[in-house]
């Protein structure tokens, strides 16, 4: 008996009409343009991008899959909502990934990039001294970021980042719990160590650090 041929994968090509409008959604889901619960209209977005519903739907389906959206009840699709809880279990996640790629990456920052990440800890020091709290996020978050580029294995570097992407969003629906100011303090003492820590490539220690500074509610 002759074996059935596998079905044809299909691939979304990058640049596509999905792809923008996926995009655009998620920035503005990000920068809480699109508020926690807000319906996503399908036809609306279809009209503005000035195109049919079928690239709207998979960009909706995308969003749902990696948890920015959910459809309802009632078959509507709406901007997932994060709760506490779901702040603390990716806190546990990303905690002891992160102690992990500090373990990686240690000995990849020389005295050059040091100085860079040095730079940017003082902007995150500033913000902190003017009570930017949006800012101080954004700044911490872009720290994060530039160590985990120095990291070799990218599918830690992308779960990392994926991870770091659904604790901003949560930032913005939570903000009564995380802008508190104790917790503020907290982090930057947290951060002021990790710098130094990096600084004499202490790598139990960083580890300790890093994993700490993730346990709930801190930022």
């Amino acid at each position: 008996m002759k074996e059935r041929e596998p079905d044809p994968i299909e691939y979304t090509m990058p640049g596509t009409l999905g792809q923008s409008i996926y995009n655009t959604l998620k920035k503005a889901i990000l920068e809480n343009k699109m508020k926690a619960g807000q319906k996503i209209n399908e036809k609306e977005i279809a009209d503005s991008f000035k195109v049919s519903r079928t690239p709207v739907r998979e960009a909706l389906v995308r969003l749902e899959a990696e948890g920015f959206a959910k459809i309802t009840s009632h078959r509507d699709v709406v901007v997932k909502e994060c709760s506490y809880e779901e702040l603390t279990d990716i806190f546990q996640v990303i905690g002891i990934l992160d102690g992990l790629a500090a373990t990686l990456v240690i000995d990849k920052i020389d005295s050059k990039e040091f100085i860079k990440i040095e730079k940017m800890m003082a902007k995150l020091e500033h913000c902190y001294h003017q009570k930017d709290i949006e800012k101080y996020i954004d700044m911490k978050c872009a720290i994060h970021n530039r160590i985990w580029d120095h990291l070799t294995n990218k599918y830690l570097q992308k779960t990392l980042k994926n991870c770091l992407t659904h604790i901003r969003r949560c930032y913005y629906t939570l903000n009564s719990v995380v802008y508190k100011k104790e917790i503020i303090d907290i982090s930057m003492k947290a951060h002021k160590d990790i710098l130094e820590a990096l600084k004499k490539k202490d790598k139990k220690k960083l580890k300790f650090l890093i994993q700490n500074q993730w346990n709930p509610p801190l930022l």
